[in-house]
Order: structure tokens, then C-alpha cells, then sequence
């Protein structure tokens, strides 16, 4: 079974001079929100490729409303505990 292709052609775009960088306009009907990260790879045939940069929690605001003080505060910091008997190697 042949699997079908989902590209589609949403136009032809040109770069144009921002400051000291090239800058390429994502069109509205690509449904791409503001602020979404890229990463750019350059092809072996000079093919430049955009893929979607993978989320980061720390960055993307997920972990904003947790209060990790209060976390420790309660399981405590794991790895900080003083060396009890034969564990302590000076």
C-alpha cells in the first residue's frame, strides 16, 4: 500500500535583510503560532530544512506554577544528604 503524501505548497517566498540577518516570512496559513521555535539544518545538497525545535519545559513556561523550594521542603534534596557509615570515602 502506497502511503500518501500530506505536503502541500503554500507558495514562493524571498529572503529579505533584518539588521545583520536574512529573515524568511512563515505564511498565516501555515498555522503556525508566534514565538514557535525552529531548528535549521543544511542538507549534504544544500537543501535547507526547518524542523520544529523540541519543547523545553524550563523555557515554555510548564513549570512556571510549581514552587520547587516547597518541593524540597517536603521530599527533601536528594543526593545532599550527609554520608552515614562506610559511604563516606575521604
Amino acid at each position: 500500500m502506497e502511503k500518501k503524501s500530506t505536503e502541500r505548497v503554500l507558495g514562493e517566498f524571498a529572503t529579505r535583510r533584518t539588521g545583520n540577518s536574512l529573515t524568511l516570512t512563515v505564511p498565516k496559513s501555515a498555522g503556525i503560532p508566534a514565538g514557535k521555535r525552529f531548528v535549521l539544518i543544511i542538507k549534504e545538497d544544500g537543501t535547507l530544512e526547518y524542523r520544529a525545535a523540541k519543547d523545553n519545559p524550563w523555557l515554555d513556561g510548564e513549570y512556571a506554577d510549581i514552587d520547587f523550594k516547597a518541593e524540597l521542603n517536603d521530599v527533601g534534596n536528594y543526593g545532599q544528604e550527609p554520608p552515614i557509615g562506610k559511604e563516606r570515602v575521604n
